[in-house]
């Protein structure tokens, strides 16, 4: 009883921390009402929180972020824990990222209507134009109604995150609610009246313009004997229209050679070879085509039907020019790694799937007629949340949280052989490999001692092997009370608390093992395929996926020809 914490003796805390840990392992069907126990009899912003996750994973979007709310608003108090801190800084975070999530919605009227009254699921609304919250996924029943007008009703649900608004327009009964509007628009029209006498007082005024107007025809008289000078200048205008028809006779008979043509065929035998010495000096004049058509009647008798068939074989199939080849190329795109959960279960035991995106400008040059040279730097930031991990073979006592923020710069080669799929290489199959370094230069490795998540502090016998996903961070030796089997200093990693920083595998601490953290490593990629479309001469775009040292390689990006 003497060594016994204060803190385990609270009301309620037996609930809250069954309820913590349900809830962190995803059971808030029982997690609900242990926290909602335990905050009857004792608030704790730790517990209050957690109710708040539980409320947030069913949908209850309102109550989560009310609660939220409340907890950040509140101030560090003597009796709080350091989880109840921690609670306290963490429900800012949340509430913001919770209200991001709750659906609005605004319903707006196409046009004012008197006695307007808006019901959402039988409550009314002050103002249907404000942002109204409800929680996604709940039915919403939207009544309206106004005097004069039809009540109209409306079914809708709405979704995470969705902004939707409705535009509001009722049908008027059978009334007489808008003749009322009628005079006042029949006031406007009468003060327009007045304006017409003003416009009628203007054209009084232009009659004695028109006299002002007869006299300028009296002096055009004199206008009129210089008009029928200019007609007898007209004249010698038409004997110069007169030679242009002259230079139309030539033109007739070039005309009319081709009515010539016609008449070899009625007279079959008599009148055909009379025109053929008219023909033969036309023959000179234009060798190339006319003599074909000349000479084809002249055989033709058998072979009329050959005049038809020569345009078809008079064309010489030309096939279109290839399209350039570009021999220097400078890209861009997305370059990413992705390495599956069982990468890690090569190693030890748990881990996760980790996605490492990033980017890369690349240099090609084509090598030959199929073969590009690819030079490249890219940048990969390999992130990974707290994740669970321990060495084959070794006890549960030995899992730890692992985390990362390291960020990396690779400089690599790679050759690719370009199979055309059409003429033009608009699409191509591209296959290559690659290799090259990579620099890890900025970002730490974390490494932290773990125990089993659903122990109860103080209890010895609770910490038990269990999901080691639902493991928490030591924080001191023997801390929680009763963790002095995961919680130690007996082992290699006996310093492994929070704050601790892995050293590179370059260092050796004394008496310890080497670093694990990566500064410089290898970068290989085989085998690599893609898929290469270009649509413009000078444009080209790349999908590409293959196996690499860190994982699976995916990129897409553009190239422009230098």
């Amino acid at each position: 009883m003497l060594f016994a914490h204060p803190v385990l003796a609270a009301p309620g805390d037996k609930e809250a921390n069954q309820g913590i840990n349900a809830a962190r392992g995803g059971f808030c069907k029982r997690a609900i009402p242990l926290l909602e126990s335990a905050e009857s009899q004792r608030h704790r912003p730790s517990s209050a929180v957690a109710l708040a996750d539980c409320h947030a994973k069913q949908g209850k979007l309102l109550k989560a972020s009310e609660i939220y709310h409340s907890v950040a608003s509140e101030k560090k108090e003597p009796g709080y824990t350091a989880r109840d801190v921690a609670a306290i800084t963490s429900a800012k975070k949340k509430a913001a990222q919770t209200d991001a999530r709750i659906p609005t919605l605004v319903v707006k009227p196409v046009e004012p209507y008197e006695g307007l009254v808006v019901e959402i699921n039988g409550e009314a609304i002050g103002d249907p134009s404000t942002p109204q919250r409800f929680d996604p996924g709940a039915p919403l029943v939207v009544v309206a109604r106004a005097d004069g007008h039809e009540e109209t009703s409306q079914k809708i649900t709405l979704k995470e995150k969705q902004r939707r608004e409705i535009k509001l327009r009722l049908k008027p009964k059978p009334g007489a609610t808008k003749p009322p509007q009628k005079p006042v628009a029949t006031k406007a029209p009468e003060k327009k009246p007045p304006q017409k006498p003003v416009a009628t007082k203007a054209p009084e005024k232009k009659p004695p313009q028109r006299p002002v107007a007869t006299k300028a025809p009296e002096k055009k008289p004199p206008q009129r004997p210089v008009a029928t000078k200019a007609p007898e200048k007209k004249p010698p205008q038409r004997p110069v229209a007169t030679k242009a028809p002259e230079k139309k006779p030539p033109q007739k008979p070039v005309a009319t050679k081709a009515p010539e043509k016609k008449p070899p065929q009625k007279p079959v035998a008599t009148k055909a070879p009379e025109k053929k010495p008219p023909q033969k000096p036309a023959a000179t004049e234009a060798p190339p085509g006319p003599p074909r058509r000349a000479e084809a009647p002249a055989e033709g008798k058998p072979g009329a039907g050959q005049v038809a068939e020569r345009p078809v074989e008079m064309p010489e199939p030309t096939p279109p020019p290839r399209r350039k080849q570009r021999d220097v190329w400078l890209g861009a795109g997305f370059q990413g790694f992705f390495i599956p959960r069982i990468a890690f279960q090569l190693f030890g035991e748990g881990g996760r799937d980790v996605l490492v995106p990033g980017g890369d400008i690349a240099l090609s040059t084509r090598l030959g007629q199929h073969f590009d040279l690819v030079f490249s730097v890219a940048y990969a930031r390999f992130w990974m949340p707290e994740t669970p991990f321990k060495p084959k073979g070794h006890p549960d006592t030995d899992y730890e949280i692992v985390e990362s923020d390291l960020q990396a710069l690779q400089a690599g080669a790679r050759l690719v052989w370009n199979v055309p799929l059409d003429r033009d290489e608009v699409f191509a199959f591209r296959l290559g490999a690659g290799l090259g370094v990579g620099w890890t230069f900025l970002g730490d490795l974390h490494r932290t001692q773990a125990y089993p998540g659903d122990a109860v502090p103080g209890d010895p016998s609770t910490f038990v092997p269990g999901d080691p996903y639902r493991y928490k961070k030591c924080r001191a030796p023997n801390d929680p009370a009763g963790s002095f089997r995961y919680c130690n200093q007996l082992d290699y990693d006996a310093d492994h608390y929070p704050g601790y920083v892995e050293p590179s595998w370059f260092t050796r601490p004394k008496g310890r093992p080497q670093g694990l953290k990566p500064v410089v490593y290898p970068w290989l990629v085989l085998p690599e395929i893609g898929l290469a479309l270009r649509p413009w001469d000078r444009v080209a775009f790349d999908l590409r996926v293959g196996a690499s040292v860190t994982g699976v390689l995916g990129g897409l990006g553009f190239r422009v020809a230098l």
